[in-house]
């Protein structure tokens, strides 16, 4: 009877839990803006969205691929718009960008940004610098290439850390096979 009573209350847990998840926001991932893009300049910045009931505001960031510091962008992003027109007002550098859905965040892949002023691009940046679209993961769906490092021996990277999220039919997946491995421990 304890037993019946302990598993009862962790697929019940489980269950809220999924529903919980499901019930936030939905960002999938965001794209990368071009690899090079100048101070100033206007760019269109997208994402992938799953629409949600009752969705709260987004907050777009970017964040210095070398120092980590996050400049926040806009905190009132309207996620179902999946997009958004930002103009560029970092100083140049190796950027990512990330857009908290309340979630966690979501990360794009790196992109430099540079002085259209001075006609000439970054050369301070190190790693691989995706060219297209990326989704949350990091990855890139083109092909990257790589620059040379401003100083020898530096073991910074401009690439965003990776997050894991579980979305959709994941939680559903996930929810079962704990059920499932719950179930099989209590038979």
């Amino acid at each position: 009877m304890k037993n019946q009573l302990i598993m009862s209350r962790l697929i019940f847990l489980t269950l809220l839990l999924f529903f919980i998840g499901s019930a936030s926001a939905q960002v999938q991932s965001i794209n990368t803006p071009g690899s090079k893009v100048a101070v100033g300049a206007m760019i269109p910045i997208t994402w992938a969205y799953t629409p949600q009931a009752n969705a709260l505001p987004g907050t777009l960031s970017v964040i210095d691929s070398v120092t980590q510091s996050r400049t926040i962008i806009s905190s009132t992003i309207v996620l179902s718009s999946k997009n958004y027109q930002w103009k560029v007002n970092v100083p140049p550098g190796s950027y990512y960008l990330a857009l908290n859905d309340g979630a966690g965040d979501k990360l794009s892949g790196a992109f430099s940004v540079f002085d259209a002023n001075s006609g000439t691009a970054p050369t301070g940046t190190s790693g691989s610098t995706p060219s297209g679209p990326t989704n949350s993961l990091g990855s890139s769906n083109s092909s990257s290439s790589s620059g040379s490092s401003s100083s020898p021996g530096s073991t910074k990277s401009n690439v965003a850390p990776a997050k894991i999220n579980f979305s959709g039919s994941d939680k559903f997946l996930f929810s079962f096979i704990v059920v499932a491995a719950t179930m099989m421990y209590f038979i």
